[in-house]
């Protein structure tokens, strides 16, 4: 069995390696989706601007409930 410098099998090592590339590429993923999902959130806090507050004060009131149970 192949080893690298580390003591680690070399298929363990490549492996680790391919998990981690796809583990970046996932998150560059969910950073560009948060992206446009703020872009998203802030047009609509522009344009209708008293329902965003009335959804926000909302939210925190169900939140507040819900942490208030525990």
């Amino acid at each position: 069995m192949a080893t690298n410098g580390g003591g680690m099998p070399d298929d363990l090592s490549s492996g680790l390696g391919e998990q981690a590339g796809r583990f970046g590429a996932q998150v560059e993923a969910l950073r560009d989706y948060a992206g446009s999902a703020d872009e998203v959130i802030r047009n609509f806090a522009r344009e209708r601007p008293i329902m965003a507050v009335a959804i926000a004060v909302g939210l925190g009131f169900l939140l507040g409930r819900l942490a208030a149970r525990t």
